[in-house]
C-alpha cells in the first residue's frame, strides 16, 4: 500500500546508484503538443537531474523540439526532499498535499512553466502476481513504483518579449515515482502507455518483450504485461494478464499503431487501439533509447482519447534495429 511517506525520500542502502525519480506528463491536444516535468535524485552521489521537455510534430529531437532542458547534473540542494526542492537550472517542485497536490515551476531561457497537479485517484502501486514491486528483469527501474492519475492545469510560455506565446494546459494525465538502485542492463524492450477519457475511465499498461534481443523483430509480436491497471466506471483494478503489440512502425522505427489487451482482477477486459500523433526521439539516459509519443486511444466506447505511448529500447538493441532500417532503406 502506498502511504503519504512514500512521497518523501525512502530509507536507502549505500548503493551509489540509489535513485528516486518522478515524472509529471501533460498534453495539449489541439496543438498535438506533449510535455513533461521529469527529475531524479541520486542522494548517495549528492546530485539531481531535472527539467522540462515540450514537443509537437514540428520537431522530434532534443535539439529541435519546441523546448528541452534536461540531463544536466547539478548538486542536490541542501535539505531537498523528493517533491520539495529548487534546482539551479530553474526547476522548482513543491508538494502541497501528500498523494494529492503538487506545484511545478520552471524558469529558463525561452520557457516558463507554471503548472499544478491535482490527483483524482489514489496512487496505483506497481505489483506483479500480487507482489508489490517490479518483477525480475524489470526491477532495475527500482524496488518500488507507483502511478497516480490527475489533472494538470496552468500555462507554458514559449519565447520572450513580443514573441512570447502563452499555451494553456488542462490535461488529464499522470505522475509517477520510483525508488531503489537503478542500473539498466537487463531490462527488456517494452512500453508504457496510458490514457484517461475522464476521471471515471482510463488505463495504464507497462509491457516488456520476452524474445532474445538478437532475434526480436520489434513489432508485430505480442509483449506480455509487466504491470498495469484499468479504470472503468470509476473503479480501478489491477491488470493480471495482457499483452501489447506494435502493429505498425514507420520507416524510421517510430511506432504508428499499437494494440493492447488485458484482463483485470475483476475479470473485466480491456481492449484499446492507439495511433501515435507525435514523437520525441529521447535519449535521456545513456542506456535507454525511447520514442516518446502522444497517442490517441479508442477504448470502452471512447474515441481518440489523448494519452501517451512510451516505446523504449535498450540502447544497443535500438542501435541494431535502427541501423538495420537504414541499411534496408539504403
Amino acid at each position: 500500500m502506498i502511504r503519504p511517506e512514500d512521497d518523501h525520500f525512502h530509507k536507502r542502502n549505500d548503493d551509489p546508484y540509489w535513485n528516486e525519480s518522478a515524472w509529471f506528463g501533460f498534453n495539449v491536444p489541439d496543438r498535438l503538443l506533449t510535455g513533461w516535468v521529469y527529475f531524479f535524485h541520486r542522494p548517495n552521489m549528492n546530485y539531481s537531474v531535472g527539467g522540462v521537455a515540450l514537443w509537437d510534430p514540428s520537431g522530434e529531437y532534443e535539439w529541435d523540439c519546441l523546448y528541452y532542458d534536461w540531463s544536466e547534473t547539478v548538486e542536490m540542494p541542501p535539505g531537498a526532499d523528493m517533491f520539495d526542492f529548487s534546482l539551479r537550472n530553474g526547476l522548482t517542485v513543491a508538494c502541497k498535499q501528500e498523494l494529492q497536490a503538487f506545484k511545478l515551476d520552471y524558469q529558463g531561457e525561452g520557457c516558463t512553466v507554471d503548472l499544478s497537479f491535482d490527483a483524482f485517484l489514489e496512487p496505483q502501486e506497481a505489483a506483479f502476481a500480487g507482489t508489490p514491486g517490479l518483477p525480475k528483469g524489470s526491477d532495475e527501474w527500482g524496488k518500488g513504483h507507483y502511478d497516480q492519475p490527475g489533472r494538470i492545469q496552468g500555462t507554458v510560455v514559449l519565447g520572450s518579449g513580443a514573441d512570447a506565446e502563452t499555451i494553456a494546459v488542462d490535461s488529464l494525465s499522470m505522475r509517477d515515482h520510483s525508488w531503489g538502485p537503478r542500473r539498466y542492463t537487463t531490462n527488456p524492450r517494452g512500453n508504457f502507455a496510458m490514457a484517461f477519457a475522464d476521471e471515471q475511465s482510463g488505463f495504464c499498461f507497462f509491457a516488456g518483450a520476452d524474445l532474445p534481443r538478437e532475434t526480436d523483430p520489434c513489432f508485430g509480436v505480442p509483449e506480455p504485461l509487466i504491470f498495469g491497471w484499468y479504470l472503468r466506471d470509476g473503479v480501478s483494478s489491477r491488470l493480471v494478464e495482457g499483452q501489447r503489440t506494435v502493429t505498425e512502425r514507420d520507416d524510421r522505427g517510430r511506432p504508428v499503431t499499437v494494440v493492447i489487451d488485458g484482463v483485470d482482477e475483476m475479470g473485466r477486459t480491456l481492449h484499446t487501439e492507439g495511433r501515435c500523433r507525435n514523437s520525441l526521439f529521447w535519449h535521456g539516459y545513456p542506456y535507454l533509447y525511447q520514442f516518446w509519443c502522444m497517442a490517441e486511444w479508442d477504448f470502452d466506447g471512447h474515441s481518440r482519447v489523448v494519452g501517451e505511448e512510451q516505446d523504449f529500447f535498450p540502447l544497443q538493441q535500438a542501435r541494431r534495429y535502427l541501423r538495420g532500417l537504414s541499411a534496408t532503406a539504403g
